[in-house]
């Protein structure tokens, strides 16, 4: 690493923050998920987060989801990460039975999104929203025997811990974070990093106008190590999910820089082609997360001037992939055993 990375780092840490890659057959990690987190990894990136990994018993966004579980598969994901000089990290998750991800970006009736999750909220009720809490006790268990050091919980993106936090959509949001506080405090005593990501609005306007400053201080309120910073529900606008137009892009920013303002005690992750603009107007407590940037160039942190270009083939199951890809970046060689 030369010096101007040495200085880059450590002013900011670097994220990758978490992506479903749809590199996992059955649950299980294949060769191409090792390879993809390994190859980006490096001393210049704090943190590889795998994205979107299901708790115990849980549903995925897509049939390509990896779960976490006892296998070897995962301590050579974690070691591949590890052996490059970044933390590994893991996104905890899940959706739940017959959910169906849009293949739009925008949603014709946002309203009803909100309606559907509220009444399946209810449905699921108490005693179903602690066995989901009991599923992430376990997933965060396998995930610290397979060797991850960064343990993040996926509540943004309309995705079911974003439904079971907000007090908007749950009557016993209250009683959720209480779970996540306790869940995070027993990991960050046993030296692990915590993070959560939430999403700061869903893309349904008359929804995000009532209460989204309360629910921004609810969770900021929590004993996380960082706040990873997202917005948008999957099934609502998947635009604010991934910003690419200028003005999403800087409302993005705009926002991120506001909270982190409102909470400077607290750190965030902000992303959202995060390295685009001059660092110098993000408060200190902001760090970046990088994603479509690394995803086109592993060798991004030390070749900033080639990155994305919006091609959109990331995008994979909106195309109708199953796994992501990008025309920028040629996929090695299957990695060695690490």
């Amino acid at each position: 690493m030369n010096e101007d990375m040495v200085h880059l780092s450590a002013e900011r840490l670097r994220f990758l923050v978490g992506l479903n890659t749809g590199f996992a057959t059955a649950g299980e990690p294949e060769w191409r998920l090792t390879e993809f987190y390994a190859r980006r990894s490096s001393p210049a990136l704090h943190c590889a987060i795998v994205g979107n990994v299901l708790v115990p018993g849980g549903h995925g966004s897509n049939m390509n989801t990896a779960a976490i579980s006892e296998s070897a598969a995962w301590k050579r994901v974690t070691a591949g990460i590890a052996a490059r000089g970044t933390l590994p990290g893991v996104q905890l998750a899940t959706t739940w039975p017959g959910y169906v991800g849009e293949r739009r970006f925008r949603s014709h009736a946002p309203h009803e999104v909100i309606s559907r999750s509220r009444e399946f909220v209810r449905d699921l009720g108490v005693s179903g929203m602690h066995a989901v809490l009991d599923a992430l006790d376990e997933g965060a268990a396998l995930s610290l025997r397979a060797g991850f050091r960064h343990l993040q919980v996926h509540a943004a993106h309309g995705y079911l811990f974003s439904l079971l936090v907000d007090g908007r959509i749950n009557d016993h949001a209250s009683e959720a974070r209480r779970r996540l506080a306790e869940w995070a405090t027993r990991l960050s005593g046993s030296g692990i990093e915590t993070s959560i990501r939430f999403s700061l609005s869903t893309g349904e306007p008359s929804f995000d106008a009532d209460g989204s400053n309360e629910f921004h201080e609810q969770i900021a309120d929590l004993p996380f190590d960082f706040f990873d910073v997202s917005s948008g529900f999957y099934n609502i606008d998947k635009r604010l999910i991934y910003p690419a137009r200028p003005d999403i892009l800087r409302a993005r920013r705009a926002a991120t820089i506001a909270l982190a303002r409102r909470f400077p005690s607290k750190r965030f992750i902000f992303s959202g082609r995060a390295l685009r603009d001059a660092e110098g107007d993000l408060p200190t407590n902001v760090h970046i997360g990088l994603c479509r940037d690394l995803i086109a160039n592993p060798d991004f942190l030390i070749d900033p001037g080639r990155g994305c270009t919006n091609s959109g083939k990331c995008h994979y199951y909106s195309r109708g992939e199953e796994h992501v890809t990008c025309p920028h970046w040629v996929r090695a060689r299957p990695p060695k055993v690490f």
